[in-house]
C-alpha cells in the first residue's frame, strides 16, 4: 500500500511538471482564460438582468471551453506524448500499472480544468456564491471528456494524430454553445456529454440547483460519466503497448 501510495504521488509529480513543460497543453489551459478576457469586454456598462445574462453566457462559455480545450489536450497530448517518447515503456518496467497512470492523468487533467475555470470565474468577477457550482459542474462535464480523451490518447500513435482525434471530442464539448443556433442542435444538446452541465448551470444561477428540475440533466451527465468510465476500463490496458 505505501509503495503503491508513492508510485501514485511521484506520478502526480511527473505529470504536473508535464502540464507545464509541453507547450500545446499549456496553451490548452491558457487559451479559455485569454478568450473570457478578450470577450467580457463586450459586456461594458451593462447591468441587471442584462450583466446576469452576460455573466451567465461568458460563465458557459468559460466552462465548456476549459473542458473542450485544457481538458481534452492535458489528457490526450500527455498519453501520447509519452508514447511517441516511449516514456511508457519506462513505468511500466518500474513496476507502474496502467491504472495508476491513467489515474494520475485523469486527476491532473481534471485539476488544470479546475484551475482554468477559476481564473475565468475570476476573470468575469462574476458573482462568489456561484463559484463552489460553477468548479463543480466543471468537474461533472470533464470527467466523460477526460476519460474519453484519454482513450483516444490510448490510440493516438504520437501527438499528431492526437491532434486530428482531439477535435471530435473538442466540438461535442462546445456543442451547448451553439445549439441557440439550430433547432436540431438545440434538441440533441441535452443529451450530450456537456448538455445537461449547461442546463444544471443555469438552475444554479437561478438558485434551483437543488430541486427536482436538475434530476434529468444531472441523470444525463452521470450517464455519460458511466459510459465515459465503461469504454476506458475496457481499453486502458493498451498503455502496456507502447510505440
Amino acid at each position: 500500500m505505501e509503495a503503491a501510495l508513492r508510485k501514485t504521488g511521484a506520478l502526480l509529480g511527473k505529470d504536473l511538471k508535464d502540464l507545464v513543460k509541453n507547450p500545446t497543453v499549456l496553451l490548452g489551459c491558457l487559451l479559455p482564460v485569454g478568450f473570457i478576457a478578450l470577450y467580457s469586454q463586450t459586456m461594458g456598462d451593462a447591468s441587471g438582468e442584462a450583466a446576469d445574462a452576460a455573466y451567465l453566457q461568458f460563465l458557459a462559455m468559460g466552462l465548456f471551453m476549459t473542458v473542450g480545450v485544457a481538458g481534452c489536450t492535458a489528457a490526450l497530448y500527455t498519453i501520447a506524448e509519452e508514447k511517441e517518447k516511449h516514456t511508457l515503456r519506462t513505468l511500466m518496467l518500474a513496476n507502474v500499472s496502467a491504472a495508476q497512470v491513467i489515474a494520475s492523468r485523469a486527476v491532473v487533467s481534471l485539476a488544470a480544468i479546475v484551475i482554468a475555470q477559476a481564473a475565468c470565474f475570476a476573470v468575469l468577477r462574476a458573482p462568489i456564491d456561484l463559484l463552489a457550482p460553477y468548479l463543480l459542474l466543471g468537474i461533472l462535464s470533464g470527467l466523460p471528456i477526460v476519460m474519453l480523451s484519454l482513450v483516444l490518447g490510448l490510440a493516438a500513435r504520437d501527438q499528431m494524430t492526437a491532434g486530428v482525434y482531439s477535435i471530435p471530442l473538442v466540438l461535442v464539448a462546445f456543442l451547448p454553445l451553439f445549439a441557440p443556433l439550430n433547432e436540431t442542435l438545440a434538441k440533441v444538446t441535452p443529451y450530450c456529454p456537456t448538455g445537461g452541465v449547461l442546463e444544471l448551470l443555469v438552475l444554479a444561477a437561478d438558485g434551483a440547483l437543488f430541486t427536482t428540475d436538475a434530476l434529468q440533466p444531472l441523470a444525463v451527465t452521470l450517464a455519460w460519466i458511466a459510459v465515459g468510465a465503461a469504454v476506458l476500463a475496457l481499453l486502458y490496458k493498451r498503455l502496456a503497448r507502447d510505440n
